[in-house]
């Protein structure tokens, strides 16, 4: 969101070792919950629309839980843009 879709990030993906152990550690880290989610206006080109509708983190992560790992966890907080 915050490049206006020019940088996708990718789905996290391991590939088990059946023959050795793995630890596996999980880091919960993110802004303040009424912090405000929107592209950053430096990479925002002349007079380019936002591909999303402005949302706080406290929205995105009730919208995260509250789907699944394959699910597309921005499509609730695009924008549609007419042609």
């Amino acid at each position: 969101v915050m490049t206006n879709g020019r940088f996708k990030s990718v789905k996290h993906r391991v590939v088990a070792n059946g023959t050795k152990s793995r630890v596996s550690m999980i880091y919960f880290g993110g802004p303040p919950l009424s912090e405000k989610i929107a592209p950053l206006p430096a990479l925002m080109q002349g007079e380019e629309d936002s591909l999303y509708k402005e949302f706080t983190w406290f929205e995105y992560k009730k919208s995260a839980f509250n789907s699944r790992l394959s699910d597309n966890r921005l499509g609730l907080f695009e924008k549609i843009i007419a042609s």
